[in-house]
């Protein structure tokens, strides 16, 4: 599971076009903020005088050079800006990355699952094999019905169809597993390793969140971000300037120095900035209310991961303790009772199907409590202990 994540991780298109946004993004915080280029002014004055009648003025020649300067904090609002999408670009990566872990780790579950499913009714199958030609020994020799035959095939193929279904469900899981890191479907193996033991930091209860996990980074990023805007469009009320300087040369004269300021004129840009101002509140405003929301929802996730990993935990002590002995002794005694002719064959095969389903049940709870781990840890406080580091070996509780 571990090679699967890393490889996910490497070859997963959505990890791809979150690295190129938080490269753009880099980028363009670099040159956030750069000074306006100077702009180079030539005037040349009274060049042909006879068109103007101005014959008695001297032509004289201008270099200037005029430097725009934004209003003092604006420069440093755009930087402010650009950091803060940066960020964001950086958190959206993170949550990415985790995401795809805990996609990993629930499709492994489900193939875990499967796997065990398919092997449970390997045994089932064979056992019922075993109790199908035991009916038709019977029948032969006058000890059983035509009926226990019948019965005995029907079971067959019953389980054959449910034998191909969970086939079919696991080749699907492969596929998933398979596309999330990156490779061919047959390339994977057909039997699946130990799954390693989730470790939860409570007992019972909800599940502790991480208020650093990168969702809630990404969302808090958001509102610094719009915060910025809102700054960026009240400093753009007020007016850029520019400096400038240069020579004058009158013909036959000695060059002049000169110097220049200007100032815009903002008889418009009140109209144009107060729309985009109250249009940055109002983002800002929205990004609020959406980390709430994002808040809330964990809380509750919190408390539902919680309480269906104390089901689990309940169920899956109950099946290993209780449910699977029983119907594993149940099922002991009804061959032995069916071989000496005290109990019927459609009373064998019940109990042979709660054999099985108790198997199943115990596959299925492990599966779905891998998956609260895995999904509680998009959401987990960092660092957590993960079960890949030490994987147990895996308790099997054979019949």
């Amino acid at each position: 599971m571990v090679a699967a994540s890393r490889a996910a991780l490497e070859s997963s298109p959505l990890v791809t076009e979150a690295e190129a946004r938080r490269d753009a993004a880099l980028a363009l915080a670099e040159g956030a903020g750069v000074a306006g280029d100077p702009m180079l002014e030539l005037w040349a004055r009274n060049l042909l005088p006879e068109l103007t009648d101005r014959a008695d003025t001297t032509a004289a020649l201008e270099v200037e050079i005029v430097q725009p300067v934004r209003y003092p904090g604006k420069r440093e609002a755009v930087r402010a800006l650009a950091a803060a999408e940066l960020g964001i670009a950086q958190a959206e990566l993170d949550q990415i990355r985790r995401g795809i872990v805990a996609q990993v780790r629930r499709a492994f579950a489900a193939l875990g699952a499967a796997d065990r499913e398919q092997r449970s009714l390997g045994e089932a199958h064979e056992l019922l094999e075993l109790l199908s030609a035991t009916a038709r020994a019977r029948f032969a020799t006058g000890q059983e019905g035509a009926l226990a035959v019948l019965e005995a095939e029907l079971a067959l193929d019953e389980h054959d169809l449910l034998l191909d279904k969970v086939f079919a469900g696991f080749v699907a899981e492969r596929a998933r597993l398979a596309a999330l890191a990156g490779a061919r479907a047959e390339t994977l193996p057909l039997l699946v390793g130990a799954r390693p033991e989730p470790d939860f930091p409570v007992v019972e209860g909800p599940l502790p969140i991480d208020e650093e996990a990168p969702r809630f980074v990404t969302a808090r990023r958001r509102i610094a971000a719009a915060e910025r805007r809102v700054e960026l469009a009240r400093l753009d009320r007020k007016p850029d300037f520019g400096l400038g300087g240069g020579f004058f040369w009158p013909e036959g004269g000695d060059p002049a120095l000169m110097a220049k300021v200007g100032v815009e004129l903002p008889f418009f840009r009140r109209r144009r900035a107060e729309p985009r101002i109250r249009a940055a509140e109002a983002e800002v405003a929205a990004e609020r209310a959406a980390l709430e929301a994002l808040e809330l929802e964990a809380r509750a996730e919190a408390v539902r991961w919680g309480a269906e990993r104390d089901r689990l935990e309940r169920a899956l002590a109950r099946l290993a303790g209780a449910v699977i002995p029983r119907t594993s002794v149940a099922l002991d005694a009804a061959r032995a009772a069916f071989l000496e002719g005290r109990l019927p064959f459609s009373r064998l095969l019940e109990l042979q199907n709660d054999w099985l389903h108790a198997r199943v049940e115990l596959a299925l709870a492990e599966a779905a409590r891998f998956t609260i781990w895995a999904e509680w840890q998009e959401l987990a406080p960092s660092p957590t202990k993960s079960p890949e580091a030490t994987p147990p070996a895996p308790t099997e509780v054979q019949p």
